[in-house]
């Protein structure tokens, strides 16, 4: 089969799908005029039902919360499956890095990265914990204050060594914190079982409107699901620096 022949479906297909493409981009509406009604309905009821301040919080734990339980277990089996593959076989040994530099000398971390790191480490974390717990107020929330929150451990890694993030996972703390983050969200939802309610129904008082203490169980929905992301992350981070930073060898019999 010639080259041109076997290119030929590939091309089809590609201008094809670029027609539908097309058709469907022509067709949206123009920006800020939204045709349906499932928008409404939510900024519509998600106030006097819940006192939040943010619908995408409310989408995300409230009318369509057991899809979102099921995308935190989708992270959180995909980072037990990294895990599974990055861990130290039986056939393998741990060494040093060697320093191949030569008279060259080994490469020093500038001075200006290893400030930024100790200055950038508590800002950020003190931005991701904010995001987390005003996520039912402000754009954010568990997943996105999460990621910010395991973003302060990464400089803790440019602004010192493997050893100090390494020694943060130690014992397994954060691969509990990462269990825990998942479980709790679904014993949250459980909770409301017993009464003869649906899961995931509220049974926390709404408190007042624009308070932090306000929406009944999201701001808990949110701190599992921080927790839950924010581990998730550091365990991988840590993972892979120890597969690029620490030279495996087949043990010699």
């Amino acid at each position: 089969m010639s080259s041109k022949l076997r290119h030929f479906p590939f091309v089809l297909g590609t201008l094809v799908f670029a027609g539908f493409l097309l058709r469907a981009l022509c067709a949206l509406p123009p920006f800020g005029e939204y045709r349906g009604a499932y928008g409404p309905a939510i900024l519509s009821t998600m106030e006097p039902l819940r006192h939040a301040q943010q619908a995408v919080a409310s989408i995300t734990f409230d009318y369509r919360g057991f899809d979102t339980l099921g995308e935190e277990f989708i992270l959180f089996a995909a980072v037990a499956g990294g895990l599974l593959l990055l861990r130290r076989q039986e056939s393998e040994a741990a060494h040093d890095p060697v320093d191949q530099s030569g008279d060259r000398g080994g490469i020093e971390p500038a001075p200006a990265v290893l400030g930024l790191g100790v200055l950038m480490f508590p800002f950020t974390l003190l931005l991701g914990i904010y995001v987390v717990l005003h996520g039912h107020l402000t754009p954010g929330g568990g997943f996105q204050g999460g990621v910010l929150l395991a973003t302060a451990f990464y400089y803790v890694y440019l602004s010192g060594e493997y050893h100090d993030l390494l020694g943060m996972s130690r014992g397994h703390i954060v691969s509990h914190l990462e269990a825990a983050g998942a479980a709790g969200y679904v014993i949250i939802g459980l909770l409301a079982l017993p009464a003869g309610l649906h899961y995931l129904h509220n049974l926390l008082p709404l408190g007042d409107k624009g308070n932090l203490l306000s929406a009944g169980t999201l701001p808990l929905l949110n701190i599992t699901v921080g927790t839950e992301v924010a581990s998730a992350f550091l365990l991988l981070i840590a993972a892979f620096l120890r597969q690029v930073l620490v030279i495996r060898r087949e043990k010699k019999p």
